[in-house]
């Protein structure tokens, strides 16, 4: 393959520079636009031999600056390949303040920091890894051998060995396993009288030390017990995304909370939550695989056209075999099942997003905004508009809908 073909597509694909380092410290071929003017490595002379002389590794070396910035260097025989910089955040007008006046970037060259999804950027260098040696890499092990070092893991073992010598010396165990096991099988059973009970006992013992700032702490112990109770969830027939979206929304809204008593407040209700969902479940008719699956395919589907072939065809299974074993178990047709799904998105939508009636009748694939208006009618009793007035969190004027 044609190594300048590689870098122009990876530009295309990153929208950063790539640029070759010769052994003597010059620059050789460059890609991207204006690369002379803009390009952190060819404009920063310093900056370029403090790349160059990073320690050679069998894999890309990912280096970082400002703890968002980041660069990958390949080793391409003597010389080396860059590609970068890349930002994993979003960037603001202060990180690409930042670039420009770390490298000497002139301010009229119109310089802008590319962003790009960390994974995204990962996937490509190794795309580009394999390109140089056709030797195959994963996410993971590219992480592992950049960012954990040998240090790293004894750093870590001396720091097991130190919690678990102070403990002794102290006295104080952790939480016992068979009151966090009993709490667990209580939201897998969907039990909340034994959920309460679990998170009454009193023991001998304390939950980990996770972090030594107060909040830090509390956030981390919040962020095990969710997750935790998650799996609890799905084990007790809660669909796997449902169950994994309702992680997502508590640990982002536990993220943005500054008082250790309001974030196990959170955490707590997030454990009855979860138990919560579970009963439903239990109160529905005899689970059966197939229809699990389609429903977990409806419900990451929810905001295009679904087609009952097409949920067939993912699961497996003919269409009109899926169609009546989902009437005889759950006792509604497939159809009626997804506008359901479609309604009760709807209403969280209304509740919490700032999203018009017409922008949610078009997310979620209705036909048109009158026929969403009829059945979000015929499931709640009342219009959008009127509901959003009730229940919603952001008020929008909307004259149009009713």
């Amino acid at each position: 393959m044609n190594l300048v073909y590689i870098c122009n597509q990876m530009v295309r694909m990153l929208h950063c520079y790539i640029c070759c380092i010769h052994a003597d410290g010059k620059i050789g071929k460059s890609f991207g636009d204006k690369a002379d003017a803009m390009n952190p490595v060819i404009r920063d002379a310093g900056f370029r031999k403090q790349i160059f002389d990073r320690e050679i590794m069998d894999c890309p070396v990912l280096f970082c600056e400002h703890t968002l910035i980041y660069y990958a260097v390949f080793s391409d025989g003597a010389d080396k390949i860059v590609v970068g910089p890349v930002s994993i955040e979003k960037p603001s007008r202060e990180l690409n303040n930042y670039v420009v006046q770390k490298h000497g970037i002139s301010q009229k060259a119109g310089f802008q920091l590319a962003y790009c999804e960390m994974k995204v950027f990962g996937s490509a260098v190794l795309m580009f890894h394999h390109f140089l040696t056709g030797e195959e890499m994963s996410l993971d092990d590219l992480w592992r051998k950049n960012e954990l070092k040998e240090d790293d893991v004894k750093n870590a073992m001396k720091s097991i060995s130190t919690v678990i010598f102070e403990r002794q010396e102290w006295g104080i165990p952790h939480n016992p396993y068979d009151q966090e096991v009993r709490e667990l099988d209580s939201i897998r059973n969907g039990d909340f009288e034994k959920l309460s009970k679990s998170l009454k006992e009193t023991y001998r013992g304390e939950v980990g030390q996770l972090s030594k700032n107060q909040i830090r702490q509390a956030k981390n112990i919040a962020v095990c017990v969710i997750t935790l109770a998650s799996r609890a969830a799905i084990e007790g027939g809660m669909l796997p995304e449902e169950a994994f979206s309702m992680v997502d929304g508590y640990i982002l809204q536990i993220e943005e909370m500054d008082s250790p008593v309001k974030i196990d407040a959170m955490m707590r209700q997030a454990e009855f939550d979860y138990a919560a969902e579970v009963a439903k479940l239990q109160k529905n008719r005899q689970k059966n695989e197939l229809i699990e699956r389609a429903k977990n395919y409806i419900f990451q589907n929810l905001h295009d056209e679904i087609v009952i072939g097409n949920i067939a065809g993912q699961i497996g299974v003919n269409a009109s075999y899926l169609s009546n074993l989902f009437h005889k178990t759950e006792g509604v047709t497939i159809q009626q099942y997804i506008r359901h799904e479609k309604i009760r998105l709807a209403e969280n939508m209304l509740r919490y997003s700032e999203y018009d009636v017409k922008e949610i009748a078009n997310y979620l694939s209705f036909c048109s905004q009158s026929y969403f208006g009829q059945a979000f009618r015929e499931q709640t009793g009342m219009s959008p508009l009127k509901y959003r007035k009730k229940y919603g969190t952001f008020q929008i004027e909307n004259n149009k809908n009713k």
